[in-house]
């Protein structure tokens, strides 16, 4: 397995769920992906590098607090994305 930030995973599946509640102007592939890359630079990364570490920080990550910090921080990131998407 290689070096993997399992932060991108889970911020990835929670924007998936949420993507419908965040009143986005647009969900286009390209705003999708800014959300995504603005989200991740405000959390803290964690990065693994086997199966093994990768169920016990996955296990971490599942807490109500990080899960909430996730999620302020994709819907900061929806409305930055919003109100100045990075194309036409």
């Amino acid at each position: 397995m290689k070096v993997l930030n399992l932060m991108e995973s889970v911020v990835s599946e929670v924007l998936d769920v949420q993507m419908n509640h965040l009143q986005m102007n647009c969900t286009c592939e390209q705003c999708k992906n800014d959300v995504l890359a603005i989200a991740l630079n405000a959390l803290p990364t964690r990065y693994v590098s086997s199966t093994r570490g990768q169920t016990i920080q996955r296990a971490k990550l599942m807490d109500e607090q990080t899960l909430a910090d996730v999620l302020r921080e994709i819907s900061k990131a929806a409305a930055i994305v919003s109100n100045k998407p990075s194309h036409t």
